[in-house]
């Protein structure tokens, strides 16, 4: 399975106007940052008719959050794959409270507005990337016209109703600090956000182990708390409400809440705090697999995640101390970039910190924090954060910037333009969590559909090697060196190697493929690499080691097949990482620092297995 399949599967349901999904979010990068605004607006549906068993015996329980009509969402195949043109009702709900209370009535009158308005996108493309004039007013929401504007604060006035005013990162020591000291001991809450008014969104997992539970294990949640009061654009796709078991539980602080056990990878957890309203998305459900948590749950399960928060620490809501938080955030950074070595994940802990020597928890970080400085638009430290030299890619012609004052006049055309939707694209609800930042073993991570690329530089910290769009980019130049004699091949600039070069290099692979020259593969491959088959997964060191799987991965099934993509599409491409690629990702190469071409990734995803080199740095 592909990084991009795995992310189908698995992005979050939780969404501001609409179910996302990745094509969703892959078609909005490549065409106007502010076109999936309307593209993605819920379309109108019938109600369709509620299960007995899901709200029987229950005042307030999960019908009460329903939104009064249902979603479109994309249809998928048995891959994850969406199938063009096909589309399906699902149920969601509000995660501001009831259904009869003003921000979920808001929300509703929200939605059938959006669903009507530019139903085309023809407005939303006639503006393309350009400022609206509406971000700072109007970010949170993503209006982009007058008229848009005026209809929002048309509902909220009808509702009484505020706006949010400001968000702030909230990093995974920082909570209490943001919050208060709401997670039970068991409970490792990740980072996320907050708004001025105490509304607050994070992904987490909890231990269920103790008791009865004889060591269940991980399972994985978002938890979600918004603050009454203030308008909040965001809904969750529950899929079809008759698939939960439902009941009322008290937890053990005594906080009542309504609990729903969905079929598959879906539970929740309800609480109304008077001031506010808990909603958490549990990560698994009746027939539940190892995809986020442990596997399936039932009542003891599900009851015992919700012991594990102290939901009267929640109430009276507060707004956050923005100082505090940022203060929080620095600590919590610092205790980081000095963490011992002895303490870093093993490799079968955190496959991003094998590819790429950054632990999964400081890539989110950093992707939020970059996110934050985006919207901000603090042009010198995101400049800071660049590697040099670098190449600029814009309307006027591609140039080599040497240093962050060089990049900052071509600053607004690369980023400032695309600011919206590329700090949207970073932080989309409720926060990026580990597989929405992959590495292609490139020894970089990315993030966003490739719109970042980032990893560790030589003094031990990362920084950005490719910023990118479709009208813009700046992206280091390949091994840190302005090439001298590349002429204008593109592949040249960004890896060292000619595009001729390349195309050969990819179709001799091809040839000792088809024609079963192990030993001299074994030679090309770039050591230590990290094997996987559907059978289980290794770490390899030397050429020796690697014969001994070889039949379990290049020499088994595939071969030919692998082989004929590579003669079928061997012109080889660059992403800004420093090494080529060929045949749809099926290879990666680059230079070695004897300066020979190795292999770095070679892959089938048909037949499910990977050789990729696994060291934290690159050559």
């Amino acid at each position: 399975m592909s990084n991009r399949e795995f992310y189908q599967k698995t992005f979050s349901q939780v969404r501001g106007r609409a179910e996302i999904r990745w094509e969703d979010y892959a078609m909005a990068r490549r065409g106007k940052s502010l076109k999936w605004a309307a593209a993605l607006a819920a379309a109108v549906g019938l109600l369709a008719a509620l299960s007995v068993l899901a709200v029987a015996a229950n005042f307030f329980g999960l019908r009460d959050v329903l939104l009064p009509e249902k979603g479109s969402v994309y249809v998928t195949d048995e891959r994850g794959v969406v199938i063009p043109g096909e589309k399906e009702f699902k149920d969601f709900v509000s995660l501001s409270g009831w259904g009869d209370a003003p921000e979920s009535r808001a929300l509703a009158e929200w939605e059938a507005f959006q669903e009507s308005y530019d139903p085309d996108g023809a407005i939303v493309s006639a503006i393309g990337n350009e400022p609206t004039g509406f971000e700072e007013e109007y970010g949170f929401y993503l209006v982009y016209t007058q008229e848009m504007a005026d209809k929002l604060e048309e509902i909220a006035a009808k509702y009484d109703l505020k706006l949010h005013s400001w968000m702030e990162v909230v990093l995974p020591e920082a909570w209490s600090a943001a919050a208060g000291d709401f997670c039970g001991e068991n409970v490792t809450p990740y980072s996320g956000y907050i708004y001025e008014n105490g509304t607050f969104r994070f992904d987490g997992d909890a231990e269920l182990g103790s008791g009865e539970l004889k060591g269940y294990g991980t399972i994985e949640y978002q938890f979600s708390r918004s603050v009454k009061g203030t308008f909040d654009d965001v809904a969750l796709n529950i899929g079809d409400l008759s698939d939960f078991e439902e009941w009322g539980y008290r937890t053990a602080d005594g906080t009542p809440v309504t609990l729903g056990l969905g079929a598959r990878n879906r539970s929740l957890i309800l609480a109304d705090l008077g001031d506010s309203f808990i909603l958490v998305n549990v990560l698994t459900g009746r027939q539940g697999d190892d995809t986020f948590s442990s596997g399936a749950i039932g009542r003891e399960e599900l009851e015992a995640l919700a012991d594990s928060f102290r939901y009267s620490a929640l109430t009276p809501a507060r707004a956050p101390d923005r100082a505090a938080v940022l203060a929080a955030n620095d600590r919590y950074m610092e205790a980081l970039q000095s963490q011992p070595l002895e303490t870093l994940p093993s490799e079968s802990e955190d496959p991003l910190y094998t590819r790429t020597g950054i632990q999964s928890d400081a890539a989110r970080d950093f992707v939020l924090l970059l996110a934050e400085r985006i919207e901000d638009g603090r042009k010198e430290e995101i400049a800071d954060l660049l590697v040099y030299p670098a190449q600029v890619e814009v309307s006027a012609g591609t140039f080599t910037v040497n240093a962050p004052e060089d990049f900052l006049p071509y600053y607004d055309e690369v980023i400032g333009q695309n600011r919206l939707g590329l700090s949207t694209a970073l932080t989309w609800e409720p926060a990026p969590a580990e597989f929405q930042i992959f590495s292609d073993g490139s020894g970089l991570a990315s993030v966003a559909d490739g719109a970042v690329w980032f990893g560790l530089v030589e003094d031990g910290v990362i920084r950005i090697f490719t910023i990118q769009t479709d009208q813009a980019a700046v992206r280091a130049l390949g091994a840190g060196e302005i090439p001298q004699d590349g002429g204008e091949d593109p592949l040249y600039v960004q890896t060292g190697i000619s595009t001729e070069t390349g195309r050969d290099f990819v179709l001799r692979l091809a040839d000792l493929l088809e024609s079963g020259e192990r030993e001299e593969i074994a030679a090309l491959l770039t050591y230590p690499v990290q094997v996987k088959t559907p059978n289980g997964e290794w770490a390899v060191n030397t050429q020796d080691e690697f014969l001994e799987h070889y039949d379990e991965t290049i020499g088994g099934n595939g071969r030919g097949t692998l082989a004929a993509d590579l003669r079928a599409d061997p012109e080889p491409f660059a992403d800004g990482s420093g090494l080529a690629s060929a045949a749809d990702g099926a290879v990666w190469f680059g230079l070695a620092e004897d300066g020979d071409l190795r292999v770095f990734t070679l892959q089938s995803e048909a037949w499910q297995w990977s050789v990729r080199f696994r060291d934290a740095e690159r050559p």
